[in-house]
C-alpha cells in the first residue's frame, strides 16, 4: 500500500447494514465510522503493544500517520497533523512564515498554552476536527491533512488493542450512494433535514454495535427520545461530517451498553448545521417481548392485516397431496383470507383440517393446521376465488410466530374492525 498516494485508498468506506439494522433498505447513510484518533501514543505502548502485532502492510500504513518524537517529556508517537507539542523556537519559525497576524495569533492561543517546565506549546484536549482544519489552514500546512478514509482506517486497527486510550467521541460522513432515491423537493435543492435525522439514527446504533459491543442477534433497540435543531440548510455539493459524544452509557453485566444518551452534531463546510440528542435502551429480546405482552390490547374481534407484497406467495395450503395455489389477501392472530386458483376451494370439506406452511424473513416459518370457514367467487375472474380459513391447530412457538410477522410485515385494515 502506497498510502502517500491517496487514489490507492478507497474513496469512501460505506458501513454494512448490519451495524445500522437497516435490513430491507439497500444502503445505509453512514461511512467511514471511527472513533477519533489519540494525537499522541507513548513509544513503549506503539513498540511494544501495537506493532509487533500488526502485519507489515499495516505497520508502513500506520507510521505514515504517526510519527516517533523524543523531547524532555520521553518519547511518543505524533499524529501528523496539528502537533499535540511544539517548541518554541519552531511556533515563532511557523507564525513568521505563515505571515499570521494578531487576529490569527489570538485565534491559535485558544488551542495551545506554553507549558513553562518543558518549554513547549502544548495542544489544549478540547480542539476539534473543525477547528484542526481552521489551524491547518491558518498555517498554510494543508499537506498534514489527514483525510476521513485515512483516519477510519486507523481507528479500526487502534480499535483492537485496549491498551491504545479511547475517548466515546465518535466521527463518521453522511453518505448517499448514486442510485439511491430518497425524497427532497426537487426546487429546493439541499439535503433533505428528514436524511440527516436518518443518518444520525442510524449512525446512533453503529457505535452501540461497534464501540459499545451491542450484539448483532437476540436484542433490540428501544428508542426512548431523538431531539433535533437544525441551523441551517446542508448543500447537496458539499460532504457532512457526523460526530458523536456519548454523554451517558450503561453497561450490561455481560459488559456491553444496555443504555446510552448520545448528542450527534452535523457539520458542513466546518459549520454547524444540525444538532441532535437520542437516547435508547437495549434490551434482550425475552425482555422486549415480555413488556410488550403486557401491553396487548384485547378485541373483541381480531384486526386484520394485509402483508407486504414480498410475502403474498409465502403459503403454501395442502390437501391429499394437492396443494392449493394461493396468495395471502390479509391475517389475523385467529386466520387468514387468500385469493386461490384453479380447482373451486369449496369442494374441501369445512370440516377437514388443512396443513399449511408460511415464511417470512427474520421470522421464520409458520406450520399448522386451518379450517375452510368461506368461499366467494372473484366478481372480476371467474377462476379466481378468496377464502378464508381459521388457524386450527397451532404450535405456541408457531402462533409467536404470526404475531411477529404481523407486527413487523403487518398494515392494519382500517376500514374492517377498527375505525
Amino acid at each position: 500500500m502506497k498510502v502517500s498516494e491517496k487514489e490507492e485508498l478507497p474513496t469512501v468506506l460505506p458501513l454494512d447494514k448490519r451495524y445500522t439494522r437497516t435490513y430491507f433498505q439497500e444502503d445505509s447513510f453512514v461511512s467511514n465510522i471511527r472513533r477519533a484518533l489519540p494525537r499522541m501514543i507513548l513509544a513503549d505502548i506503539m513498540e511494544h503493544d501495537v506493532l509487533p502485532k500488526l502485519n507489515e502492510e499495516e505497520k508502513q500504513f500506520l507510521l505514515f500517520y504517526y510519527i516517533k518524537r523524543t523531547d524532555a517529556s520521553g518519547s511518543y508517537y505524533q499524529l501528523k497533523t496539528i502537533p499535540s507539542r511544539i517548541r518554541k523556537e519552531s511556533a515563532d519559525r511557523i507564525l513568521n512564515e505563515a505571515n499570521i497576524d494578531a487576529s490569527g495569533r489570538e485565534f491559535l492561543s485558544q488551542f495551545y498554552h506554553f507549558d513553562t517546565e518543558i518549554e513547549q506549546y502544548v495542544l489544549n484536549d478540547q480542539v476539534t476536527e473543525a477547528d484542526e482544519i481552521k489551524i491547518l489552514q491558518l498555517v498554510k500546512r494543508r499537506d498534514y491533512y489527514v483525510g476521513n478514509v485515512e483516519k477510519s482506517m486507523i481507528s479500526a486497527i487502534f480499535e483492537r488493542f485496549p491498551e491504545i486510550p479511547k475517548r466515546d467521541t465518535f466521527f463518521a460522513n453522511l453518505y448517499v450512494p448514486p442510485t439511491h432515491k430518497y425524497y427532497s423537493p426537487p426546487n429546493l435543492k439541499h439535503i433533505s433535514g428528514m436524511q440527516i435525522v436518518e443518518a444520525a439514527r442510524q449512525l446512533g446504533i453503529a457505535c452501540n454495535h461497534m464501540f459499545g459491543k451491542v450484539p448483532f442477534e437476540d436484542v433490540t433497540f428501544l428508542l426512548l427520545y431523538l431531539n433535533s435543531e437544525f441551523l441551517q440548510y446542508a448543500k447537496m455539493n458539499m460532504p457532512i461530517k457526523l460526530r458523536v459524544k456519548a454523554k451517558e452509557v450503561k453497561y450490561s453485566k455481560s459488559g456491553y451498553w444496555n443504555y446510552s444518551k448520545l448528542a450527534i452534531t452535523a457539520y458542513q463546510e466546518n459549520q454547524e448545521i444540525t444538532k441532535i440528542e437520542m437516547a435508547a435502551s437495549i434490551l434482550p429480546l425475552k425482555v422486549y417481548k415480555r413488556l410488550k405482552s403486557t401491553q396487548e390490547e384485547v378485541y373483541e374481534i381480531d384486526p386484520r392485516f394485509r402483508i407486504l407484497d414480498r410475502f403474498k406467495n409465502n403459503i403454501s395450503i395442502r390437501e391429499n397431496g394437492r396443494n392449493i395455489v394461493s396468495t395471502i389477501e390479509n391475517i389475523s392472530n385467529s386466520g387468514f383470507m387468500v385469493r386461490c386458483s384453479g380447482i373451486h376451494p369449496g369442494t374441501l370439506s369445512t370440516e377437514q383440517q388443512l396443513e399449511f406452511f408460511m415464511h417470512f424473513d427474520i421470522v421464520g416459518f409458520v406450520h399448522g393446521t386451518c379450517i375452510l370457514l368461506w368461499v366467494k367467487e372473484d366478481d372480476n375472474n371467474e377462476d379466481m376465488f378468496f377464502a378464508g380459513f381459521r388457524f386450527e391447530e397451532i404450535s405456541d412457538l408457531d402462533r409467536a410466530n404470526v404475531k411477529e410477522a404481523i407486527n413487523r410485515y403487518g398494515r392494519l385494515i382500517e376500514d374492517r374492525e377498527i375505525q
